[in-house]
């Protein structure tokens, strides 16, 4: 009467297969609305133009600068190197450039890696007032002018990735998000016991680990802090900062490692709890099998009962 009545793997498998299957098709049906609301088919067409001009600028112009100041470059790949065949940043052929038209109209140009700084005595300034300068003074113009005026006008191509990827997250993160609230909370509060589609289907529910029913809090904190932020959306933010953070090596590590530890703490606890259980203090049980206790109190008085019973037949031998 008081023990967990467990679901084999493949009920729970099933279950959980059918519940995978209602959430993605619910989210992806919300990104679709949030994609519509915000602009992102436009947004990423945009950030494509963005890189067709700048493929189209270097190969037009790179070849030209690359050679003045003695790198090879390949456009096969938009790559550059130097004379002696290593590999160098295209950056540092794009800083060439501007420092000679910089330094032409008094600027100082320094370079650091992919950054750099540009002041006019100590007054610091910026490409634009580079071009204004080449723009504005008559007379002889710098090498590459027409090139630097080009360059200066090109929009960012990472801003504007990094704008795309950052809608990209936002409807996935909001997406999800609505489709657990709907699925793992909302439709359970209807159901009662912390049944989802899944479960219901397949005669699982959720009790607490002494029996007793779960509250819609604990089905809240379930799937909002369990199966939403840690088990969703930590994964997936470990995804971008690999694919597209540059955290790299480590966030793939950490990705595998949270999918190892649920693993584990599923087939290696008692009663087969994930990180989304444990969090939430619930059991997934077997429906037709489990006694399940609407309160404590109810639970006390059942063993209460039973253990006088059992007094009583022990008298009555």
């Amino acid at each position: 009467m008081f023990e967990l009545r467990k679901i084999g793997i493949v009920r729970r498998a099933s279950a959980w297969l059918l519940d995978a299957i209602l959430l993605s098709v619910l989210a992806v049906g919300f990104m679709w609305i949030i994609s519509l609301l915000c602009g992102f088919s436009q947004a990423q067409a945009l950030a494509m133009q963005y890189r067709n001009d700048w493929e189209t600028f270097c190969k037009e112009e790179i070849p030209g600068i690359a050679a003045v100041y003695g790198y090879d470059y390949n456009e096969a790949d938009n790559s550059v190197k130097t004379k002696d065949g290593a590999e160098a940043p295209l950056a540092d052929v794009m800083g060439k450039m501007v420092e000679g038209v910089a330094e032409f109209y008094g600027f100082t140009f320094t370079q650091t890696g992919n950054n750099y700084t540009i002041s006019k005595g100590d007054v610091p300034a910026t490409l634009n007032d580079v071009k204004e300068a080449l723009l504005t003074q008559e007379g002889e113009r710098p090498a590459f002018a027409d090139a630097f005026i080009r360059y200066t006008g090109l929009p960012s191509v990472d801003k504007q990735t990094e704008y795309v990827h950052n809608l990209l997250f936002m409807m996935i993160s909001i997406g999800l998000a609505l489709g657990y609230i709907i699925l793992e909370f909302i439709v359970p509060l209807f159901l009662k016991n912390g049944q989802t589609v899944g479960k219901k289907v397949f005669s699982i529910c959720l009790v607490r680990p002494n029996c007793v029913k779960v509250t819609a809090l604990a089905v809240f904190g379930r799937t909002v802090i369990g199966k939403y932020a840690v088990e969703a959306m930590f994964p997936i933010l470990l995804a971008f900062m690999f694919f597209f953070g540059g955290l790299g090596l480590l966030a793939l590590i950490l990705f595998v490692a949270i999918l190892l530890l649920n693993a584990i703490l599923f087939f290696a606890t008692k009663n087969r709890t994930p990180i989304h259980d444990i969090l939430a203090h619930t059991v997934a049980v077997d429906m037709r099998l489990q006694m399940i206790f609407a309160s404590d109190d109810e639970l006390n008085e059942k063993k209460a009962l039973a253990k006088k019973e059992f007094i009583q037949q022990e008298k009555n031998i």
